[in-house]
């Protein structure tokens, strides 16, 4: 009876009425909104925010919009196939029962929109101005557009996507979810009874053939379209409660604070730091949902590319996250860890409130010498405690690692911790702390204090140092170790000098790699670009013209290519290369030239190539600029000494540059010498060229110095060119037609050389005009000349790109790329 008296004396002090059946009423809170003109109240209030969520949300309906009456107008028949794509029902009892139906419906979609209407005159007079709006809005745009469409189009294009202008439902529906939009209902009362009475009319004016499936997203797309438009451009009441209303909350609490200072804001989130006579100092956290969808972006981002196993099942909202933070604050007390102390969690209208009694400490980073010793190994004994109930603190910085007076640590932060989690994310809580203490005394201290608190093994010792990744790295942190060589010396520290060498089954982290991603697009732009070109020849023709055995004689010739590439990267390395892995390389890279140019893709891929192969990478550009470089030294000469042979310096001068354009090269040539010799550009120039020419001239002057490695590579240079040259040859010869060599030389490297200068992927476009415009000037006629050279570009170019994604994954799994 003395607990029961005591108990409703307490609930009277709390402001709550107590029956008697035992439930809790608790007393009339103070209302979230104002009732002032200028207030939330207001149908134009002074305080409004435009979403980020509703910025893309316009930018996606617009552009699908956009994409409906573009589309539309191309193939007139589809579009009266997906008009006719659901059957009407046309008479009878079906009928009736429908258009019953759609009465009710209709009488039930009223209903909602005046539930809505009641609500918002209410508690936010702004949603009936937004709209009103919208409905304006959306009713001009699809009349506009309508009108629009009749002249460009046709009527029955129109027709087609607006309905008639009498009889159809398709201006009523755009009217609705217009005002459904521009009134932004979610979560309010009679939401959910608005979408499914809307989905009901819609069906039966499907049924009954008021509406078509295009009209219908014609007139879905225009309303919603009209909606967020008005959103963004009048904005919205804010869902986060402004100060005095937090206050309320609190109060209603029993949180009673004096001061509330606004500490941090962040998207969707911000914090208030607090004083109250009962509580004390405070954290006050309050989640912003008008501003989740910058937070989700990232989340998402973070769990395509990551694996399961390293990020867990993160909160995609902003409010999981907080009362996520509760409960791990919560667990982390009861495990004995120092943490802040959960003191509510609770609802202000749309918003979630947080109140936290901050963990008071000094940071570790700004402790003494002496006490840095004790705040690591007490640090370490925290996260041992924390990970024993199962929880991953998920962002483990200097600025979050608190020392506390009685030599103990704990952590100032929960925001990103998760409970129940996997052995790897808590692998990754140690690998950052070991990261952040190793900045304080050194990583063989830090490794050292994580020995004494953990029972580690050399293999888990050694999977340990594989999650060393500045991938996985909280961001603060990442930022902080960029550019700095601890990783590798808490590597080092960890199991000894060579790092990650010697690491089997080290684990993968990552599942959406650059690399992967760039095998998707690559893959993508071929097919699409193999599509278009080939699309314009009659295939099937060309097939039936060609000779088969010159066509394999060109795929020989194609093969030749990539073995003389290889041996004259052979001629510039010092260390022994095996001739079949760098052929293998050279393959691979015209997978790679699928998404990039040909020589940015190619250069890039032998870099990576020999840097695997044990050459630093100053050494590997340094080879690499010196192959490119002594490939073009021979090119040139031999370009004129064909083209001399061929009599197309003396016979076709007409091909000479007239005096009109000599002038303009000699005046730009002129203006870039001045630029040039400009104080500043020659400082730019100087800065950028002169490590590369210094690393570049000892090479080169060995290279030439040596007569048998400036033999191999003039080799591997005369085999590389002599592929392609018999490749062209032949393609040409399997259509009935052929050029003399030195002539066919000239068209080649004329071509080659403009298709390397091409921003396009592989050359693409650039080399098949080059080589059509060559072949045509020097006699072949157009039809031959654009068979042969489609039948060349798909042996040199099209064919070893699925062999060279092959070999590119190949050499990617030994870790030789």
């Amino acid at each position: 009876m003395t607990l029961c008296t005591a108990w409703r004396n307490g609930a009277r002090r709390r402001g709550t009425v107590t029956g008697v059946s035992g439930f809790s009423l608790r007393r009339p809170r103070r209302p979230i909104t104002g009732a002032t003109d200028g207030s939330p109240r207001s149908f134009w209030p002074a305080a409004r925010i435009r979403r980020p969520l509703d910025i893309g949300r316009l930018v996606l309906t617009s552009g699908l919009l956009a994409v409906v009456l573009t589309v539309a107008p191309i193939d007139l028949g589809q579009l009266r196939a997906i008009a006719s794509l659901l059957p009407t029902v046309r008479s009878g009892l079906p009928r009736i029962v429908l258009a019953i139906a759609n009465v009710a419906v209709s009488v039930a979609v009223f209903g909602a929109l005046t539930a809505l209407v009641v609500d918002a005159v209410r508690s936010r007079r702004l949603a009936l101005t937004s709209a009103a709006m919208a409905c304006v809005t959306g009713l001009v745009m699809a009349f506009g557009l309508g009108l629009l469409l009749r002249v460009v189009a046709g009527d029955e294009i129109g027709r087609l996507l607006t309905g008639p202008w009498s009889g159809s439902a398709g201006l009523a529906i755009t009217a609705v979810i217009a005002l459904l939009v521009g009134s932004d209902p979610h979560g309010r009362r009679g939401w959910v009874a608005a979408r499914v009475s809307v989905a009901g009319a819609v069906a039966c004016d499907l049924a009954l053939g008021s509406l078509t499936v295009p009209s219908l997203a014609y007139a879905a797309l225009v309303g919603a379209a009209a909606g967020f438009a008005v959103r963004v451009a009048v904005g919205v009441v804010p869902a986060r409660p402004p100060e005095e209303v937090l206050r309320a909350v609190l109060a209603d609490a029993d949180l009673v604070l004096t001061a509330l200072t606004p500490l941090e804001q962040a998207a969707g989130r911000i914090r208030y730091t607090g004083v109250g006579p009962d509580v004390g100092e405070v954290r006050v956290t309050v989640v912003d949902p008008d501003r989740g969808g910058v937070p989700f972006v990232r989340r998402i981002w973070r769990l395509l590319r990551l694996r399961t196993a390293v990020v867990g099942r993160p909160a995609l909202t902003l409010r999981g996250q907080l009362e996520r933070q509760a409960l791990t604050a919560g667990l982390a007390k009861a495990a004995g860890v120092p943490a802040p102390e959960v003191l509510a969690l609770l609802a202000a209208g749309p918003a979630l409130v947080l109140v936290e009694r901050p963990l008071v400490g000094v940071r570790i980073s700004a402790c003494s010498a002496d006490e840095a010793g004790r705040a690591v190994a007490a640090a370490f004994v925290a996260l041992r405690r924390l990970h024993g109930v199962g929880v991953a603190h998920g962002a483990v910085t200097a600025e979050g690692i608190r020392l506390l007076p009685d030599g103990g640590a704990g952590f100032a932060d929960f925001s990103l911790a998760q409970p129940a989690t996997t052995e790897l994310q808590r692998g990754l809580d140690v690998a950052a702390l070991l990261v952040v203490t190793a900045a304080e005394v050194g990583a063989d201290a830090a490794v050292a204090a994580l020995r004494a608190t953990y029972a580690l093994t050399p293999a888990t010792e050694a999977r340990l140092a594989a999650l060393l990744q500045p991938v996985v790295l909280p961001p603060p942190l990442r930022r902080e170790v960029r550019r700095t060589p601890r990783l590798g010396e808490v590597r080092e520290a960890i199991i000894g000098p060579g790092g990650l060498r010697g690491i089997v089954g080290a684990p993968r982290l990552e599942r959406l790699r650059p690399r992967t991603v760039l095998s998707i697009v690559g893959g993508t732009v071929a097919v699409y670009l193999l599509a278009t070109q080939l699309s314009r020849v009659s295939i099937g023709a060309a097939i039936r013209a060609a000779n088969p055995g010159w066509l394999a004689v060109a795929v020989v010739g194609s093969a030749l290519t990539y073995l003389g590439s290889a041996v004259a990267l052979q001629a510039f390395v010092s260390t022994r290369l095996p001739l079949g892995r760098t052929v293998f390389a050279q393959l691979a890279a015209s997978f790679v030239a699928l998404v990039t140019p040909p020589a940015v893709g190619h250069v890039g891929l032998n870099i990576r190539y020999l840097q695997k192969s044990g050459l630093s990478t100053a050494t590997a550009t340094a080879d690499v600029a010196v192959k490119e470089l002594v490939t073009v030294i021979i090119t040139v000469p031999l370009l004129l000494i064909c083209g001399w042979l061929s009599g197309v310096s003396g016979s076709r001068l007409a091909l000479l540059p007239s005096g009109t354009v000599l002038a303009i090269l000699g005046a730009t040539a002129a203006v870039m010498a001045v630029i040039a010799l400009a104080p500043p550009t020659r400082r730019l120039l100087r800065r950028r060229l002169e490590p590369l020419i210094r690393r570049t001239l000892p090479q080169l002057i060995t290279t030439l110095s040596d007569p048998k490695r400036l033999a191999t590579a003039l080799v591997g240079v005369l085999v590389l060119n002599g592929g392609y040259v018999l490749a062209l040859d032949a393609s040409l010869r399997a259509f009935s037609t052929s050029l003399g060599l030195p002539t066919l030389v000239v068209v080649y490297l004329a071509a080659s050389t403009l298709g390397s200068a091409a921003p396009t992927p592989g050359g693409l476009g650039a080399i098949e005009a080059a080589l059509v415009a060559g072949l045509t000037a020097a006699g072949v006629p157009v039809g031959a000349s654009i068979t042969a050279v489609l039948a060349f570009r798909a042996a040199t170019f099209w064919l070893p790109a699925p062999l060279g994604w092959g070999a590119f994954v190949m050499l990617q799994r030994r870790s030789r790329i």
